[in-house]
């Protein structure tokens, strides 16, 4: 077979040629063509031209609309119900001769993953919101690997506590994930105890700094941004009593979040300069509304979601310009998502950012209207390296291209290339195939590597490798 018009290496790591742009296929505009790329999670196996209206007004009409699907429509169990399933598992006695039944935590991740890969990433026109809820859930992130609470309310916590607020004001979303139990657990704010607090004389338990220090480092003002260690300690003293509930009672029902008085360091705080007194929950709960308007989170977000959406490294006209929404409007991020996509600066022709592992397969998928089994989804996301809701540390996983640029991970790549081009139609005709859903993104040179594939399987793998569908 003749080399493709394309290496591997310019797969990920090329400066893309003029001769990517500015090719029309069909009546696809190529800002459309784009933006499904860029803001979206691909095209649907429909292709490009199935889009009702330009790409760019259906991304206003999700904005406008200000909410995501829900996956599983109600069928999915709270969290709190599945934090108690699975310690009533783990607590169960067995008689003599006795056998414990399965555990609930794998098929409760399981149906997480059907509700989201079999249903909502195969048929959204665009995804917009989807990609928000992918950045938010990486920015709060958790990990499975955390323990058995954690594990089993993921999806759930994903559902609770950041789908419902992804069009909302950032404010709402921070108080949501801070009380959610599956972040309490995961960063150890359950046990987390003031010293001078009544449970914390009487059997002598201190403070966990866990959650306090990855609220002001990474989930509000950022690294750098001027808090001090006291700050740190001061709150975490706030935090404590922010726990979940461990037995059923009157604070509620077990894996429920639940303040409790008797943990809560007693006294006044102090953070950055600025004092709370002593009002129990609602201290931490108005610390927690100073950060999120806070000049500093305004500048750390908006980075993140420029460096998401636009570059690695994204222009400071297009980060202040959000900035400035985010102070102006308070925190609402509809309008924050209105600024980045009317702003020229998000717009420029050459791709600059790489799919994650995650996006690059639903992309597959949605182009193939394809559906895999949630064990295999699973094994998938790990060989590309991003497995799901796995990140390595608080700080989630990594959201620049050279985290991705590596042989391994495009080696892991081709092989799920290949892998979704074999569950494909078998008389899908990637010379058709490719043009539908990149559009006027596809160059001459891809099409023409595709058309010298030895077979049509192979032309669907090469059009998933090629650069036009790897960088978005």
């Amino acid at each position: 077979m003749p080399e493709p018009h394309f290496r591997l290496k310019d797969t990920l790591g090329f400066e893309p040629r003029s001769q990517f742009f500015g090719v029309r296929r069909g009546s696809v505009d190529f800002e459309s063509a784009l933006a499904l790329s860029r803001f979206g999670l691909g095209s649907t196996a429909a292709g490009l031209e199935a889009l009702p209206r330009p790409a760019r007004d259906l991304i206003f009409d999700e904005i406008d609309r200000g909410r995501v699907a829900a996956p599983g429509n109600g069928r999915l169990s709270a969290s709190e119900t599945l934090i108690s399933e699975a310690a009533a598992f783990f607590q169960t006695r067995l008689k003599p001769g006795e056998t414990k039944t399965q555990s609930p935590i794998g098929a409760a991740l399981d149906a997480e993953l059907t509700a989201r890969y079999h249903d909502i990433y195969l048929t959204a026109p665009v995804g917009f919101g989807e990609r928000l809820v992918m950045f938010w859930m990486n920015h709060f992130a958790v990990s499975l690997d955390k323990g058995a609470a954690v594990h089993i309310s993921t999806g759930a916590y994903e559902r609770e506590a950041i789908r419902p607020y992804v069009f909302g004001r950032f404010t709402d979303m921070l108080l949501a994930v801070e009380t959610h139990p599956t972040m309490l657990y995961y960063l150890d704010n359950v046990t987390s105890t003031g010293p001078n607090s009544k449970t914390g004389q009487r059997l002598g338990r201190d403070i966990n700094e866990n959650l306090a220090r990855e609220i002001l480092e990474l989930h509000t003002l950022g690294v750098d941004s001027g808090y001090s260690q006291a700050d740190v300690t001061a709150f975490a003293k706030a935090l404590t009593g922010w726990t979940a509930n461990k037995q059923s009672g009157r604070d509620g029902p077990v894996g429920g979040f639940t303040f409790r008085g008797n943990q809560h360091e007693p006294g006044e705080k102090t953070i950055l300069g600025e004092d709370y007194h002593a009002d129990g929950f609602f201290q931490a709960a108005d610390i927690l509304v100073s950060l999120s308007n806070h000049p500093a989170t305004a500048k750390h977000l908006s980075t993140k979601l420029a460096r998401h959406f636009v570059s690695d490294t994204p222009p400071k006209t297009l980060v202040d310009r959000l900035s400035s929404t985010w102070l102006d409007t308070g925190g609402d991020l509809q309008a924050v998502y209105a600024t980045l996509i009317e702003s020229e600066e998000s717009w420029s022709p050459a791709p600059a950012k790489l799919r994650t592992p995650q996006e690059h397969l639903i992309a597959m998928l949605r182009a193939t209207d394809t559906q895999l089994a949630p064990g295999l989804i699973k094994r998938t996301l790990t060989a590309m390296g991003q497995p799901q809701w796995k990140p390595p540390g608080p700080n989630g996983f990594p959201d620049v291209n050279a985290a991705w640029l590596t042989p391994e991970g495009l080696s892991a790549r081709m092989e799920v290339a290949a892998l979704v081009a074999a569950k494909t139609a078998r008389d899908t005709d990637p010379r058709e195939f490719a043009p539908a859903i990149l559009g006027p993104r596809l160059s001459d040179g891809t099409l023409a590597a595709i058309e010298r594939a030895d077979t049509l399987r192979q032309g669907i793998s090469l059009a998933f490798m090629a650069p036009e569908f790897v960088r978005r």
